[in-house]
């Protein structure tokens, strides 16, 4: 696929080194257990390839499907891959034996490819149990039946157990009490879990089992509701930055922008910074969004175009053409451009990743 992000000017610095640093953070709060680090989407658009090879002490990653895992092992990478997805085809499931990858088993689909299998070569799986996300994953009541059918598959390897929670992010969730009664309520406390996610890692200790997975929180964006107030060690490893391409003078009762939704209500300096909707930045805002240029806070005005946005820099007398504009990372916070634009960090991430120019540091 052809980026046109590498013809354009903003930029998606990926800070290596604080995602390593997000990865021994992570597995300290977890208790030392073992930390699956999330490559999905492409490492949410900070480069799973040069994610992963940073992460070399890694004790395992995970991907949503088969084709991305294969990428990985292709690109020199041993550790355990868990493909969370699962296979859809007979064909996928012998692509998972014969690169050594670890499907998530969550439908009768894959219990029956297993079954028609001559030889599965000690694959190594995960069963999903369903606690109620209500998504991927077998009912509750199903879960000592679906072991033992297992158990008899004689070239099977090893069978690892894991569910999802549903709403940990909220601090407060009378539901995510309820998925962790429910599984220990099974009494399978002699199979290896993989329970918590971002937030359950961060605020569910009881939710930490043998494995535990980090997808947003490796990535520096804290998911709780506690945020901004909770001073987790978490450092954003993506930074977004691109050029001022014009600064305007306007006047009071001059209009910008399409669909004449913002009034300068007195003389106002304007400069145009180019970043739109078409390199990953968010088009719906509902607040004032803010970008930061030579180190002050700028409010974003008018409508996010598809490749520019109009930003006032009233208080900044000297800026001029090619200066450099900060749409986030350590300020703004990539989390308060998504309160302000109705989505979540992961959304932003994964469209700015995939869209602007990447550059690799530390």
């Amino acid at each position: 696929m052809i980026r046109h992000g590498a013809n354009r000017h903003p930029r998606a610095i990926i800070d290596l080194e604080a995602i390593r640093q997000n990865y021994r953070y992570l597995k300290q709060v977890a208790g030392g257990n073992r930390l699956i680090a999330v490559l999905k989407a492409d490492a949410y658009g900070h480069g799973a390839r040069e994610v992963a090879a940073a992460l070399e002490d890694a004790d395992a990653f995970a991907v949503a499907a088969t084709g991305e895992a294969v990428a990985l092992r292709e690109s020199g990478i041993r550790q355990r891959i868990m493909v969370m997805g699962g296979f859809i085809s007979a064909d996928e499931l012998q692509i998972c034996i014969e690169h050594g990858l670890d499907p998530v088993l969550h439908h009768q689909f894959h219990l029956d490819c297993l079954q028609a299998a001559s030889d599965l070569n000690d694959l190594d799986v995960w069963v999903k149990i369903d606690s109620g996300m209500g998504r991927l994953g077998f009912a509750l009541d199903r879960a000592h039946s679906i072991i033992s059918f297992l158990a008899s598959l004689n070239t099977l390897g090893s069978l690892r157990l894991m569910t999802h929670l549903a709403n940990a992010d909220s601090l407060d969730s009378a539901f995510t009490n309820h998925q962790l009664g429910a599984i220990r309520a099974l009494e399978l406390d002699d199979y290896e879990w993989g329970i918590a996610n971002s937030a359950g890692i961060l605020g569910w200790p009881d939710a930490h089992n043998l494995w535990v997975r980090a997808g947003i929180a490796l990535y520096g964006a804290d998911p709780l509701s506690d945020r901004k107030v909770s001073g987790r060690e978490l450092q954003p490893a993506m930074t977004m930055k691109s050029k001022v391409l014009a600064v305007n003078r306007h006047r009071r009762g001059d209009q910008i922008g399409y669909g004449n939704t913002f009034t300068c209500d007195e003389d106002m300096t304007i400069a145009v910074v180019a970043c739109g909707y078409a390199d990953g930045y968010p088009r719906h805002k509902i607040d004032t969004a803010q970008v930061m240029i030579r180190g002050e806070l700028c409010d974003v005005v008018g409508r996010v175009s598809m490749d520019m946005i109009t930003v006032d820099v009233s208080h900044l007398p000297e800026l001029g053409v090619g200066d450099e504009a900060t749409l986030f990372g350590a300020v703004p916070d990539v989390n308060d451009l998504a309160d302000c634009s109705q989505t979540i960090a992961y959304e932003i991430l994964c469209n700015v990743g995939s869209h602007a120019k990447r550059e690799f540091t530390g």
